[in-house]
């Protein structure tokens, strides 16, 4: 009888590490195991990423750059920044929205996902650019943007706050932005919010018409407005708004490479066209 009792036990065990392995790693994708995970895990799955989420182009029209056309209307040439743009998703969309004739720079952490990207957009193409930068410290000036996104990623950073503050940061007076609040909070405890919370803490940023309305089973949409008004800052090049992470004076573009003119930073360019600000270069 012990011995099976013991087999028993040991076979609970083994259930539980499972199971518990299970969570940390794909249920929760890693975010209770900290960054240098959550990035590895999306390096690994990049090239099966679309096809595990099941993203539809007509549903993203829908819900995505469809709205985001008619908040902005009757501009039709914004300069857009999607936070974690992962494969591409928002930067695709909004391309192939028939009205839509601006620019939309991708930032990520996971390199491979971004080479995903990449190749999906046609890298290097002039209208998305892709950048290998962490979204805590964005190099872009301060209300720069249009509009800033960022889909179904504030719940895998370390310090979603910041992130969102940066996103305010470099959103001009008056510009739209367009985050998702997870509300599916039953396998990740204490890295959710309420909508009423993130409306709350976009506020305390200098945000405001905040709304919160419902998207997918996962996912509420959050809109706001950043407070103030300017003039549109339009489809500008990259060069032209892309900034040293040290001294925040414009890079500039050489060939395969772009470089702070104080000398203090160097981003190489990858052969897929990402310029990959993680990885300096004297």
């Amino acid at each position: 009888m012990n011995d099976w009792l013991g087999v028993i036990a040991l076979t609970l065990l083994a259930l539980g590490i499972i199971a518990l392995g299970w969570w940390l790693l794909i249920e929760t994708e890693g975010v209770y195991l900290g960054r240098r995970i959550v990035v590895w895990l999306y390096d690994l799955y990049a090239d099966r990423y679309d096809d595990i989420k099941h993203f539809r182009s007509e549903y993203d029209h829908r819900f995505l750059s469809q709205p985001i056309m008619e908040l902005i209307a009757p501009h039709r040439s914004p300069l857009v920044l999607d936070v974690a743009t992962g494969t591409g998703r928002l930067p695709i969309v909004l391309l192939n929205h028939g009205q839509f004739q601006g620019r939309v720079i991708g930032i990520d952490m996971s390199r491979r996902m971004l080479r995903k990207a990449a190749y999906k957009l046609g890298s290097p193409n002039p209208r998305a650019p892709l950048l290998w930068t962490p979204a805590e410290r964005l190099p872009f000036a301060d209300n720069t943007f249009d509009v800033v996104t960022s889909l179904e990623s504030l719940e895998f950073m370390e310090r979603p706050e910041a992130v969102l503050k940066e996103a305010v940061r470099v959103l001009r007076p008056g510009g739209l932005l367009l985050v998702t609040n997870r509300i599916n909070t039953r396998l990740m405890p204490g890295k959710t919010q309420s909508g009423e919370q993130i409306a709350k803490i976009l506020e305390s940023f200098g945000m405001e018409n905040v709304v919160v309305d419902y998207w997918q089973v996962d996912y509420d949409r959050v809109w706001g407005r950043k407070q103030g008004s300017s003039s549109v800052t339009g489809a500008r090049p990259l060069a032209e708004v892309l900034c040293c992470p040290r001294c925040q004076q414009l890079l500039i573009e050489e060939t395969g490479v772009w470089r702070c003119p104080e000398g203090h930073f160097a981003a190489p360019v990858g052969d897929d066209g990402v310029i990959e600000l993680l990885a300096p270069q004297a």
